[in-house]
């Protein structure tokens, strides 16, 4: 979702996304400033291109596992210029039957306009509620894309839609938030489908204080964007995010020896490590290099373990090679 080359100078929107980006730093709980011109162009340059790939990441993700089977009604609750939407349209298509778009400001509205043109039967509202939309709840899902960082907790009727698609920051804070998010969505019956391959307590949350689980996304781009991308002391080459794809229909069980990479592959001296997520247990995928040729596998990917692995301490010694269990990734 890059625009063509951009109608403004690569000076004024490096500018512009160093001045909005330290505005989310200083101000991590407030509202976008949709009315600012910076914002605008970041926005429309920058910070919607990449999370059009976020979103793409965690839709491609749920396609895997079937999560969207038999769901055509989405709601984006607190949209901004509907980022979600329009990847959820790009990659469902006709599967969408109508997408809502809510959001505090009228805005980013009148701003990404002609972003909006292609959606399927778009309803723009500023109007919270959700209780309009019950009618179609087993066929709706609810989206809300780096929207829950500005507020405290869901919006209230939530729980009557059957799906649930959370895509927040990769910091420590909003990841691990988004953890014990998980747990209360369990309680309240949903299932997670996806990043998860288990019901249990997450490992990263319980025996960590710091770790947090996200997904690494290799970032496409036209050549505009790297040389942009060059004035920039962030670097995008790869870009994180953390997800939760939640329904109360139950998914279909994992093999016992499925797992998740919830870290990058780290060299250490005499072994290449990764940690990995199968149960409650805080586990690292352990190539011992006298043994072994170290895998490198994507962060965020499942794989299939070997039947026979030798545990000791919280290392998994692999003799045989993992497989991942999708041959695409994003």
């Amino acid at each position: 979702m890059f625009q063509t080359e951009p109608t403004v100078s690569e000076k004024t929107i490096a500018t512009s996304i160093l001045k909005l980006s330290d505005f989310y730093i200083n101000y991590p709980e407030a509202s976008t400033p949709w009315d600012e011109e910076y914002c605008q162009i970041a926005y429309r340059y920058y910070f919607l291109p990449l999370n059009y790939q976020r979103n793409t990441r965690v839709i491609q993700q749920g396609q895997q596992v079937h999560f969207f089977e038999n769901l055509s009604y989405f709601i984006d609750w607190g949209c901004g210029p509907a980022t979600a939407s329009l990847a959820l349209q790009n990659i469902l298509q006709s599967k969408i039957q109508k997408q809502i778009l809510i959001d505090r400001s009228k805005l980013p509205f009148q701003v990404f306009n002609d972003f909006h043109q292609n959606l399927v039967k778009p309803e723009k509202t500023t109007e919270p509620s959700l209780q309009t939309y019950f009618d179609q709840s087993e066929r709706t899902c609810l989206v809300l894309s780096y929207s829950l960082t500005e507020v405290e907790k869901l919006p209230k009727g939530w729980e009557h839609f059957e799906a649930l698609m959370i895509l927040e920051p990769s910091t420590s804070e909003d990841g691990r938030n988004l953890i014990s998010l998980r747990a209360d969505l369990i309680k309240a019956g949903f299932s997670i489908w996806a990043p998860c391959t288990h019901h249990l307590d997450c490992p990263l949350l319980a025996e960590s204080k710091s770790d947090w689980c996200h997904d690494r996304v290799h970032v496409e781009a036209p050549d505009w964007f790297w040389s942009l991308d060059s004035r920039l002391p962030m670097k995008n080459k790869t870009i994180t995010t953390s997800y939760l794809l939640a329904r109360k229909k139950k998914p279909q069980k994992f093999e016992k020896n499925i797992a998740r990479l919830t870290g990058d592959s780290r060299e250490e001296k005499g072994k290449t490590r990764q940690l990995v997520c199968r149960s409650e247990k805080r586990e690292f995928l352990t190539w011992m290099h006298k043994t072994i040729d170290p895998q490198v596998f994507p962060r965020g990917e499942l794989v299939r373990l070997p039947e026979e692995i030798e545990a000791k301490a919280n290392e998994l010694r692999l003799q045989e090679n993992c497989e991942l269990v999708f041959n695409k990734t994003c």
